[in-house]
């Protein structure tokens, strides 16, 4: 795994068991790739807005300790099995508490956003991105009007 600048050994442990929590799974879904996922959201973190990144860590704390406060289990999130991480992160995603569900779905965000853009999951979901550019220049030339504009073919 690569060297991760911005997240603290905690924070990562935290996101490792978020990424293992919501993270797509079957449907050709099933990369090894939480390494790399962790590594994207350590370079997002880095471009965040200052008080965002600030905030971030502690965010990670409010997710890691909100089991034995909000659900009265002496776990903290880290120690949960995937599945009972998953629906104690569906639950943040619907709580009463706006701040909570905003922090929630920021995190989840991330993971997706590092998730859909991996080489190997673009490559599952058969998206290309190199050649629909290139397709859609070819389109745009295609459709000018060459009269009225000067445009050469």
């Amino acid at each position: 795994m690569a060297q991760l600048r911005n997240l603290s050994p905690k924070s990562v442990a935290i996101l490792r068991t978020v990424i293992a929590a919501i993270r797509p799974r079957g449907h050709g879904f099933d990369h090894p790739i939480d390494d790399d996922v962790l590594a994207e959201i350590d370079r997002i973190v880095a471009l965040l807005p200052p008080m965002l990144r600030l905030g971030f860590p502690l965010g990670l704390r409010l997710l890691e300790w909100g089991p034995p406060i909000s659900r009265a289990r002496l776990s903290r999130m880290s120690r949960m099995p995937p599945d009972e991480a998953l629906g104690y992160c569906q639950s943040l995603l619907e709580s009463r508490l706006a701040p909570v569900r905003t922090l929630m779905a920021g995190v989840r965000t991330l993971v997706f956003v590092a998730f859909y853009q991996h080489p190997d999951v673009l490559r599952t979901m058969n998206v290309r991105w190199d050649e629909r550019m290139t397709e859609t220049l070819r389109l745009r030339a295609e459709t000018l009007d060459r009269a009225r504009y000067g445009y050469p073919r």
